[in-house]
């Protein structure tokens, strides 16, 4: 066995987010020295559980072994959907594990990339989750810089307690770029308020959540100002009634009561 190969593979897979469970299982493959293997990884992630088969393969020119790319599949919670999807670990483009989890649910993960001619250059990516190609993958969709997205602009239209502390703003940046959904502090005009930030570049907006998932919305750029009603109170009314409604709220917000 070549203890180099082994040592350098059982970093990737610590960087890479696969943690040291399967370091017994990877020096008995290199032992045994075939031409290419497999290793599964389970775990829970969120609120459900993750499954992963991770490709290793020798090379044709020496007893050195590449970890080259993982199957991740998510593994059904409720109504949650079965899906799979095939990342790489070598090569142009690399995926962790956290940023792959968070792909296959919809979100976008700032990376730095790379074209067919090695030119690095830097764009937010996410799965197009509605489409297949015939390898059962979802394709990847890109918005580069001059897509108009910009993270840390949208962060400042908000009051967030975070962004006052400079070490606290860039670890709030750094995990939005890895596509977490992020929790803060909003000062708003009932108080402090914990509330959940996800990246949007799509759309050039920054998604906001409650406590129990529901999508909130933000009445302006303005600190201070508060979120409108909730989802389930909003579909209560009609379109005059939700107009009307909304006049109210900018009336308390310019002192005009109401």
């Amino acid at each position: 066995m070549n203890h180099k190969n082994y040592e350098y593979l059982k970093e990737q897979l610590l960087y890479s987010g696969f943690g040291n469970g399967l370091e017994d299982s990877l020096k008995d493959n290199l032992q045994r020295q075939p031409e290419g293997f497999q290793l599964l990884f389970q775990t829970g992630m969120g609120k459900g559980r993750i499954r992963a088969e991770l490709n290793f393969s020798r090379s044709s020119q020496s007893d050195m072994y590449f970890f080259n790319s993982y199957r991740l599949e998510i593994v059904p919670q409720g109504t949650e959907q079965r899906r799979a999807q095939l990342f790489y670990v070598n090569g142009r483009d690399r995926y962790t594990l956290k940023e792959a989890y968070n792909l296959m649910h919809g979100r976008s993960v700032f990376k730095e990339l790379s074209n067919r001619q090695g030119d690095r250059y830097e764009a937010w990516v996410q799965l197009d989750l509605k489409t297949m190609d015939i390898n059962g993958n979802h394709r990847f969709r890109q918005f580069h810089k001059n897509y108009g997205f910009d993270l840390q602009s949208e962060l400042d239209r908000y009051p967030i307690r975070e962004l006052e502390m400079p070490d606290r703003r860039q670890d709030l940046i750094d995990a939005l770029q890895l596509g977490n959904r992020q929790p803060v502090t909003m000062e708003l005009e009932k108080g402090e308020t914990r509330l959940y930030l996800q990246a949007n570049p799509q759309f050039k907006v920054l998604n906001v959540y409650d406590e129990n998932g529901i999508r909130q919305e933000f009445l302006g750029p303005e600190k201070g100002m508060d979120l409108t009603m909730e989802k389930t109170d909003r579909k209560k009314l009609s379109t005059g009634e939700l107009s009307e409604a909304k006049k109210k709220i900018h009336g308390r917000k310019r002192g005009l009561g109401g």
